[in-house]
């Protein structure tokens, strides 16, 4: 007998942290992470299989009480680096992978955010890690750090789940492995993103971002291995994220976009030697993250791609200029390595939770090769899924027809209360993330409907699409959504009860939705943009964000910015509206959800509650304090149930 979801089952769920393996070897390395109940934290352990074992079992390296982040496996494949807190801090650790116990690799006096990358012969580690910076004549950087004001004179001077960038600067070290000894290999009054050295060891690629007042854009530059002769190699674009080395050392690839405040990535590549930069595939080729595994042949990379709602692994063959997805059905790619001569990466759909899974450069032979989830999973009243196209307006008086993901309860033909999901972005897609939307499994355990579309403004369906939303927020989506519901009002799959919910645009979507329709019973909006204007000055990304998503600076289309604004229309509001807020997110800030609950109660007779959790970042409903991801999941659900009887 199959049982229904609960929020407790996200104490059941393991998710792949990091991939690590290498070209020709053997071995292949991952993190787990699971959320513990009791002491309301996350565990993560570091784990192995041996390729060279036929059908190889998972077998766990670290204890679960000493977490392990950042692993990075040693040229010869022996032994593995990783960042772990067995003391005061976290600090580098080596394990040999022939036996023995995890050794601490000196004492850093400064403090490792993560581990870069290895050099070639083995004999030293690259490991970024927060310095100490005075911002001015009259800060003394060696005071606690509660008790130091913060000088600012730049943006953004914090990130969101990072806290306050004052005071401190990210610079590269480098460590020797036999001795513990650290230098700065890269330093200044700049943060560095990631570094790689060349295949050789005699060159050093790293990101790092720029000085002065603005320092969102980043850049990629090369020197010698020792950090000398630094020339920046790309200045006109807008961000730079992920290196990978061609196996002959004469190519970077690497994830870039031309415009600030456009979250779309593309494939670029880097001649070394002559400093010409190549995007190959332009927009057809949306990269998602940063993950780039080039084959040994040194003409094709492997990278996750965003297609037509989907994170999927595409061969970029560079010869030849095609493009060839790895197609795995209705799923998303969240994580890409290698597997000795195969593509090894983690992946999970709405019917199967994350495992880790490794196929051909081809496509052929696919493989899993674990079952962290799929016992108890496949024990739960899973929803039927199907991807579907519905016929929508396209703002400009003709139709158009968009992807949506919908979802319904196990049993039954209907009509079911549905919840339209928006999703946030708005240049992303519908997630497929168990963390995120473990609500999406409750509901319809209890007899709900889900739709979840990738209206216009989406990213994954090329340029045209996302950018015609910008400048009009709300104005050509809300329709489309509307319309989604109209079909299936039609067609017997959803009846009179129909809520909304979304978090970051996707509360910002559902609090105009609610004050620009009446359709909605109920709304929860978890992390919204309320009030455009206040936003484009409070969030970490919001004063170069903002801009481009109105099309304009403040001063030059002010009355777009209010005009776009929910909280402009909540004396229109009826639905009974739930806030859920993270105290310390930066993306959208408290005072969003503030701003929009005040006009709610001061302006509307509506129902209202804000629910905020300390601490609680952007990402709390994913990544957040385990307690708090299941008190967020379980009341948005009894929100609905409540207010759409």
């Amino acid at each position: 007998m199959k049982k229904p979801f609960t929020e407790q089952d996200l104490y059941r769920y393991r998710s792949i942290a990091a991939i690590e393996g290498a070209a020709g070897g053997e071995r292949l390395l991952f993190v787990v992470s699971r959320a513990l109940r009791q002491a309301d934290r996350y565990e993560s352990v570091l784990w192995r299989l041996d390729a060279a074992d036929g059908e190889p079992a998972p077998q766990a390296l670290t204890l679960p009480q000493f977490n392990v982040r950042s692993p990075r496996l040693a040229p010869d494949g022996e032994t593995v680096a990783f960042l772990s807190r067995r003391g005061d801090g976290a600090q580098v650790h080596l394990l040999s992978l022939t036996g023995g116990e995890a050794r601490q690799l000196g004492r850093s006096a400064h403090t490792p955010s993560s581990i870069q990358d290895w050099s070639p012969d083995g004999g030293a580690l690259l490991v970024a890690a927060g310095i100490a910076w005075a911002e001015d004549a009259d800060d003394d950087p060696r005071r606690p750090g509660k008790a130091r004001p913060r000088v600012v004179n730049f943006l953004p001077y914090k990130s969101d789940g990072g806290g306050s960038r004052v005071g401190e600067r990210t610079q590269l070290l480098r460590i020797d492995v036999a001795s513990g000894e650290e230098r700065i290999l890269v330093g200044g009054d700049f943060d560095l993103v990631c570094a790689r050295y060349s295949p050789d060891g005699r060159r050093l690629a790293y990101i790092r971002g720029r000085g002065g007042r603005q320092r969102h854009r980043e850049d990629l530059w090369l020197a010698d291995a020792d950090g000398g002769n630094a020339r920046r190699m790309t200045d006109d674009l807008a961000s730079v994220q992920g290196l990978a080395w061609s196996p002959d050392g004469r190519r970077l690839a690497f994830g870039g976009s031309r415009t600030e405040g456009d979250s779309r990535s593309a494939l670029w590549l880097l001649d070394v030697g002559t400093g010409a930069l190549d995007c190959p595939f332009g927009d057809a080729l949306e990269v998602e993250g940063s993950d780039f595994v080039w084959h040994a042949d040194g003409r094709r990379l492997a990278l996750i791609a965003a297609r037509r709602g989907l994170h999927e692994i595409v061969v970029a063959d560079l010869d030849r200029g095609t493009l060839r997805p790895l197609h795995g059905g209705l799923r998303h790619v969240l994580g890409l390595g290698r597997s000795r001569d195969r593509l090894a990466f983690a992946a999970e759909s709405l019917r199967q939770a994350c495992e880790l899974y490794s196929v051909r450069w081809d496509g052929d032979d696919p493989r899993r090769l674990t079952a962290l989830n799929r016992r108890w999973f496949g024990n739960r009243r899973r929803p039927r899924v199907v991807k579907r196209r519905f016929e929508v307006p396209d703002g400009r008086g003709g139709l158009e027809k968009i992807d949506a993901w919908l979802l319904r309860p196990r049993q039954g033909d209907g009509p079911f209360p549905l919840l339209v999901d928006m999703h946030g972005g708005p240049q992303s897609v519908a997630l497929i993330d168990f963390s995120q939307h473990l609500y999406w499994y409750l509901l319809c355990s209890r007899g709900w409907a889900i739709v979840a579309p990738n209206a216009v403004g989406s990213g994954s369906y090329g340029a045209k699409f996302a950018e015609r939303l910008r400048g009009h927020w709300g104005e050509l989506d809300l329709p489309q959504h509307l319309a989604i519901v109209d079909t299936l009002q039609r067609e017997g799959v959803a009846d009179e009860r129909i809520a909304c919910a979304g978090k970051s645009y996707g509360g910002f979507l559902g609090a105009w939705a609610i004050g620009r329709s009446d359709r909605f019973k109920a709304a929860v909006v978890s992390a919204p943009v309320a009030n455009v204007e206040s936003h484009a000055g409070t969030s970490d990304t919001g004063y170069y964000v903002t801009p481009y998503a109105m099309g304009g600076e403040i001063g030059q289309r002010r009355g777009r910015y209010q005009a776009l604004s929910p909280v402009e229309y909540c004396i229109d509001v009826q639905a009974a509206v739930l806030l859920l807020q993270g105290e310390d997110d930066q993306r959208c800030p408290l005072g969003q959800s503030e701003e929009l609950f005040a006009h709610l109660i001061r302006c509307s007779q509506a129902p209202a509650r804000m629910v905020v959790y300390p601490g609680g970042s952007h990402s709390l409903a994913s990544s957040g304090k385990p307690g708090h991801r299941a008190d967020y999941h379980r009341r948005l659900t009894a929100w609905l149930d409540e207010w759409t009887r």
